[in-house]
């Protein structure tokens, strides 16, 4: 069973390779300077590790017991699934919960736990931010105008954004309702454990004194790197954009890559970049090197890091296990 799980990943990935444009990539990259590429893969390797930390930071409050580098593995082969299922990270998340608890120990429940918890605080940022990045594009670019997609936007970011602020600042109310119910089904009763543990981290969270405006200006940080390796990237193609303009365009197009159409929204994603910076009189040579080049940075290069992380992690681990066996 295993060698086939290895078999199919190998040939989903064969599959997502194919679909790289080497040619286009490199004509793109010809266009910047190598030094500054480097110092891109640098910030996008820091994004990388400031994720893990925050997996850390959250998972050692809960009581885990693992260090950066474990925690690493657990993300790098999560962003591996993530790149092979259609948007929304589902993929990654279910297997990062299946590692937490087969690689670092936690129980079920723990584990369900944490990735929930991650990404509450995640995604709070993130559709804040793209709240923000909606309301102003939609004075600047005639396509956001239309009511009914304000009116859409709006509602979807703002109800996401109350359940998840509700289950961070109305704990007690949460656990009283949840509490009362009385359920006979197997798997509701498993949701209702889970809904009460997540409850009781999440207040675990609170009472640690900084922890939870910390977790929140962490998240707030890792978002804003991606804007920020979009606006030095477009400095290279053109001396006239609005960085303002440029960092809106990165979350919404993030947003739109989350639909579960593409594996890692692919196509979603480059299709909305490109769009969007055609519309901000961005060339359209510039605009698809800039969107293949940025796609390379947070996609691709991920994608091989993570590969190569967890190759040289199992690797570690093999030759611990025969060292011992010996």
């Amino acid at each position: 069973m295993k060698k086939l799980r290895l078999i199919l990943l190998f040939l989903l990935l064969a599959v997502l390779f194919w679909q790289f444009d080497l040619n286009s990539f490199l004509d793109s990259l010809r266009q910047v300077p190598l030094v500054a590429f480097l110092a891109l893969l640098v910030l996008q390797v820091i994004s990388q590790l400031l994720v893990n930390y925050q997996w850390c930071s959250i998972g050692k409050l809960m009581g885990g017991a693992h260090n950066f580098l474990q925690m690493l593995y657990v993300n790098a082969r999560g962003a591996i699934i993530e790149s092979i299922t259609p948007g929304v990270k589902v993929g990654g998340e279910i297997t990062r919960a299946i590692l937490l608890k087969k690689e670092l120990h936690y129980s079920a429940q723990e584990a369900a736990t944490l990735v929930t918890l991650q990404k509450m605080v995640s995604f709070s940022s993130f559709f804040c931010l793209n709240l923000f990045a909606f309301a102003h594009l939609a004075n600047k670019i005639e396509f956001f105008q239309a009511w009914a997609a304000k009116v859409a936007f709006s509602v979807f970011c703002l109800s996401l954004m109350s359940l998840i602020f509700s289950l961070f600042f109305l704990t007690n109310l949460w656990e009283k309702k949840i509490s009362e119910k009385s359920f006979k089904n197997r798997w509701l009763l498993i949701l209702q454990d889970y809904l009460l543990t997540l409850i009781a981290k999440l207040k675990l969270l609170k009472r640690n004194k900084g922890e939870l405006r910390k977790q929140f200006l962490l998240s707030f940080a890792i978002w804003l790197l991606f804007p920020l390796k979009m606006i030095f990237l477009v400095h290279f193609f053109t001396p006239h954009y609005d960085p303002l303009l440029l960092a809106e365009i990165t979350f919404l197009s993030y947003m739109v890559g989350m639909i579960p159409l593409f594996p890692g929204g692919l196509g979603s994603f480059e299709a909305t970049m490109a769009s969007l910076l055609r519309l901000l009189q961005v060339p359209a040579s510039a605009s698809l090197a800039i969107t293949l080049l940025f796609r390379f940075l947070t996609f691709w290069f991920v994608l091989l890091l993570s590969l190569l992380y967890a190759v040289l992690w199992k690797r570690g681990e093999m030759g611990k296990w025969n060292r011992q066996k010996s």
